[in-house]
C-alpha cells in the first residue's frame, strides 16, 4: 500500500497538537506507512506563542542576549481542564513544569487610578466568599449588597446565548460589571464584554445558573464536593493560581519539543497558497518557500487546516465557499504587548502582585499588566521585575496606529502611575499580534455548528483552531485531538470505500 500523506498547514499549537496525535493514532488506525508533514510561514514553530531567551537557540533568539526569560504570547496554562497537562504527560516532560510562586499571590485592579487587590473569592465573574465581596473598596457599598442578592436573582428561563455583559448585569449588577467583570474578560479575551458570547466564552456559568438557580448557590453547593472542581472552589483566591502551570525553560521550548518527532517533515518559512481538491478525493497543495521564488505542488491524502478562520477561508474558498464564506464571520482583534525590565527596588511595595487589570470606566492605555517574572521563577535576575503591558484588543484598537516608541513610551507611563518605577527600564521590547485573538460574538456557538456540519461533508479535511471551541491553550489541545480522531475517522471510511486508492493520485 502506497503511503498515507498527511498535511497540517499551521504550526502553532493547534497544528502542532493534531501532528502529535495524528501520528500516535495513524498506525494503530491501520495506516501504518504514514506521514504527517507541518507547514507554516513562521520562522519557528509556536505560531503566537513565543519566548525570548539567550539559553535556549530558536531563530527567534539567535541575536537575543539579554539575562530574560520573556514570553511574548502566553505564559502559563491551566490544568483544571485536563487536555494541555495530558499531552505534557504524554511527552514524559511533566517534570519540566512548575506552577506559580508562593509570593505576591494576588491579582490587582485599578480603581480611581490606583490599584487594589481582586477580592479574595471572586473568579472570573463568581462569587465564593462572601466576606470578601463586603470588605472590598472596589465597589460601593449599594453594589456590593447587590453582589450578595444574586443568590435570589431569578434564573434566566430560556437557553437563547447573550453577552457577557447582559449576563453579568442581570445576575451581579452593572457597578461589579463595570469595576470587575468587564476587565477580567477584556483581560483574558481582548474583547468587547458587550458582544462576547457567554455560551461560548464562559459556558461553565451559564450552566451554574441553569442548574443551580444561581452562581453563589452553586459556589456553596461545589464548595461541599470532593471533585478537584469543588476543591478549587473551596480554595479560590482571586484567579485561583493553584490551577496554573509553566515550563521551567519557557512555552517556546515546550513546542519545540512538541514539534521534534517531525524533524524535516516540518516546513517552516513556508506559505500554503492554494488548496484544490482532486477527482480522487486527494489534495493538491501549492506552497512557496519564502528563500524560493517559485511555487511548489505536492499531493496529499488529507488535510488539517490549523490556521485562523479567516486563512482558512482564502483556502477553500474554491473547494468550499459555503464553509470559506461562514469562516469570514469571524473577526479577530490586534492587540500588542510592551515588554519592560525594571528595578526592583523601585516598585512600590504594596504594589507587588502577579498583575493588574484595567477597567474601561479608568479610561487608561493598558488592558493588563503581568508582572512575570513575579509569576514564575527563573526569569530574571533577582534585582529585576519583567513587566508586560497589554495593549489595544477590541476595546482600544486605536493604540495599535502607534509606532513601538509611542507604545513604550505609553507603555513606560502606565507602569510608572500604577507601580512606581520612574528610572529608564534596563531592557523593552514590543511584540504585535495582528489579527490573532478570534472574537466569539453571540451566536459563536451556532456559527461553529454550522461550519462543522459543512466541514463534515468534505472528505478528509478538517479545521482546528482557538477560533472555535475556546482560545486558552487546554480548548487548543482538545480542538486539536478531536480534529485529528475526526480526520483518521475520515480517513478510515474512505479506505474502506476504496481499498485499492489510498496512495495513487
Amino acid at each position: 500500500m502506497t503511503q498515507t500523506r498527511i498535511a497540517v498547514v499551521g504550526g502553532g499549537i493547534s497544528g502542532l497538537a493534531s501532528a502529535w496525535y495524528l501520528k500516535r493514532s495513524l498506525s494503530h488506525a491501520g495506516f501504518i506507512d504514514a506521514s504527517v508533514h507541518v507547514f507554516d510561514a513562521g520562522r519557528h514553530a509556536g505560531g503566537v506563542i513565543q519566548t525570548l531567551s539567550s539559553e535556549h537557540s530558536n531563530p527567534l533568539t539567535s541575536d537575543y542576549s539579554e539575562p530574560y526569560l520573556v514570553e511574548l504570547g502566553a505564559d502559563n496554562f491551566a490544568t483544571l481542564l485536563p487536555d494541555a497537562m495530558q499531552l505534557v504527560r504524554e511527552m514524559g516532560l511533566e517534570s519540566e513544569f512548575i506552577t506559580p510562586k508562593k509570593n505576591f499571590r494576588i491579582a490587582q485592579v485599578v480603581h480611581n487610578g490606583k490599584l487594589y487587590p481582586i477580592p479574595n473569592g471572586f473568579s472570573l465573574m463568581q462569587p465564593t466568599r462572601m466576606g470578601a465581596i463586603l470588605a472590598t473598596p472596589i465597589l460601593s457599598l449599594p453594589a456590593r449588597l447587590r453582589v450578595l442578592a444574586e443568590a435570589f436573582v431569578k434564573p434566566k428561563t430560556d437557553h437563547e446565548d447573550e453577552s457577557v455583559a447582559s449576563f453579568a448585569i442581570r445576575r451581579l449588577g452593572k457597578e461589579c460589571f463595570e469595576r470587575l467583570v468587564e476587565p477580567i474578560v477584556g483581560g483574558i479575551f481582548t474583547a468587547k464584554a458587550e458582544t462576547l458570547s457567554m455560551q461560548a466564552a464562559m459556558p461553565q456559568f451559564v450552566r451554574m445558573e441553569q442548574e443551580y438557580g444561581s452562581l453563589i448557590r452553586a459556589a456553596m453547593a461545589k464548595r461541599r464536593t470532593p471533585s478537584a472542581e469543588g476543591r478549587s472552589a473551596r480554595e479560590a483566591s482571586g484567579a485561583r493560581y493553584d490551577q496554573f502551570v509553566a515550563p521551567k525553560r519557557g512555552m517556546s521550548w515546550w513546542l519545540t519539543e512538541l514539534a521534534r518527532p517531525l524533524g524535516e517533515r516540518l516546513r517552516l518559512k513556508t506559505t500554503v497558497t492554494s488548496l484544490r481538491e482532486l477527482p480522487s478525493g486527494k489534495w493538491e497543495l501549492t506552497y512557496r518557500h519564502s528563500e524560493h521564488e517559485h511555487q511548489q505542488v505536492e499531493i496529499f491524502d488529507a488535510i488539517c487546516l490549523a490556521l485562523p478562520s479567516y486563512r482558512s477561508a482564502e483556502l477553500l474558498s474554491a473547494a468550499s465557499p459555503e464553509v470559506a464564506t461562514q469562516l469570514k464571520r469571524i473577526p479577530y482583534a490586534s492587540s500588542a504587548i510592551a515588554v519592560l525590565a525594571l528595578s526592583r527596588g523601585e516598585i512600590n511595595r504594596h504594589a507587588f502582585c502577579f498583575g493588574s487589570i484595567s477597567p474601561s470606566i479608568e479610561h487608561r492605555n493598558c488592558l493588563a499588566i503581568s508582572l512575570s517574572s513575579e509569576k514564575y521563577a527563573g526569569r530574571c535576575p533577582d534585582d529585576t521585575v519583567i513587566a508586560r503591558v497589554f495593549m489595544g484588543g477590541a476595546l482600544r484598537p486605536d493604540l495599535l496606529e502607534h509606532n513601538d516608541q509611542s507604545l513604550l513610551r505609553l507603555a513606560k507611563q502606565e507602569v510608572t502611575e500604577l507601580f512606581g518605577p520612574h528610572s529608564k527600564p534596563k531592557w523593552e521590547h514590543v511584540v504585535r499580534w495582528e489579527q490573532a485573538m478570534p472574537q466569539y460574538l453571540v451566536g459563536h456557538l451556532n456559527l461553529v455548528g454550522e461550519i462543522r456540519s459543512h466541514v463534515s461533508k468534505l472528505n478528509t479535511l478538517e479545521l482546528t483552531g482557538n477560533a472555535f471551541d475556546g482560545v486558552g491553550i487546554p480548548q487548543c489541545v482538545r480542538g486539536a485531538k478531536q480534529a485529528a480522531e475526526r480526520l483518521i475517522e475520515k480517513l478510515k471510511r474512505r479506505q474502506n470505500r476504496n481499498p485499492t486508492r489510498m496512495g495513487a493520485p
